[in-house]
């Protein structure tokens, strides 16, 4: 991306006020997106929570609480039930397509034994027809080339500071499931995040992303080693006198890019004034504005989570369908 737009900002407005980093501030963190990940296979319950990701009981509640004061849950107690259930809202349900995305590319570039293992295919619970997920610019749209998107800033776009839960402060134990599993480790951490931020943004040297960031140089370190480590960056030496280096991202960093822009449009729907966000997507090929949305590229309909289940097949059977609840 490239700025289309001469007003003066700061780096870290830039890195910390834009759409992807307040939804990342809300619902970015491992276990938030574990959380939700379990909902979208129905659970409702905090025990059945517990059961499936062994989360620790403070950590659990915390989680649930946020995400019912962002909106994306909503807490009721079932008639004859003492005990609070928990079920997705229409901003929950919306970002079933944002996890949709970060499964593809989970499975493409770090995927799970079980995911080795078994082919993944998204049906049409009604239809049966196979659901190809994309990113477009739109519904009915075009598909978004990273290489044609600039922004236009907006009068909403200020320095942010960091949220309280930047990371899985526990050890989790890993389950089986065919979508966020092993990503989380990359996706869920805030620093780790805001690196590929400033990547995409071309921040691409120490100092700039420190400032552009406001994280300490020893905690940049640690998170440069672990996208190096990842794969999704590679240090390129542009000095030898003194030796200084440069952090792009590869081919694994760049195909993160649809769920930026999934991201991004989420938030503009839930977290932003829509006509006017902190900062708002434009194709530099025409001036045409970007809004991102999780669409099935076989007819160009925007997914629905309700309507989208999946079927897990191995060579040797084939596996029954799961639906969204």
């Amino acid at each position: 991306m490239r700025p289309d737009c001469r007003a003066k900002i700061t780096a870290r407005a830039l890195v910390t006020g834009n759409p992807v980093a307040l939804a990342h501030a809300a619902i970015g963190d491992a276990w938030s997106q574990l959380i939700l990940r379990e909902a979208y296979y129905g659970v409702r319950r905090f025990s059945d929570w517990i059961d499936s990701l062994r989360i620790p009981r403070t950590v659990l509640s915390q989680r649930l609480t946020r995400l019912c004061d962002v909106g994306i849950l909503q807490a009721f107690v079932p008639d004859g039930k003492k005990r609070a259930e928990y079920i997705l809202t229409p901003m929950g349900l919306d970002l079933f397509g944002t996890a949709l995305v970060q499964g593809l590319w989970e499975r493409r570039f770090a995927p799970s034994a079980m995911q080795e293992r078994y082919s993944l295919t998204f049906v049409h619970t009604r239809t049966g027809d196979t659901v190809d997920a994309a990113v477009l610019d739109k519904e009915f749209g075009s598909p978004i080339d990273h290489r044609d998107v600039a922004y236009a800033i907006g009068p909403g776009l200020i320095e942010r500071p960091p949220p309280a839960q930047r990371r899985a402060s526990s050890v989790r134990v890993q389950a089986e499931r065919p979508m966020i599993e092993r990503s989380v480790e990359i996706m869920g951490d805030y620093w780790t995040w805001s690196l590929v931020a400033c990547a995409f943004l071309r921040f691409r040297r120490f100092d700039a992303i420190l400032d552009a960031t406001g994280m300490a140089p020893n905690i940049l370190s640690d998170r440069l080693g672990r996208l190096i480590g990842f794969g999704l960056l590679k240090k390129t030496q542009y000095q030898s006198g003194p030796p200084r280096f440069e952090y792009r991202l590869t081919e694994a960093g760049l195909a993160l890019h649809p769920l930026v822009m999934a991201i991004h449009g989420w938030s503009e729907r839930w977290l932003c004034d829509f006509d006017d966000p902190p900062l708002k997507l434009i194709r530099r090929s025409n001036g045409d504005r970007i809004t991102p949305v999780v669409c099935d590229q076989n007819t160009g309909r925007i997914l629905q989570a309700r309507q989208t289940g999946w079927r897990m097949e191995s060579p040797q059977r084939d596996r029954p369908r799961a639906e969204v609840a």
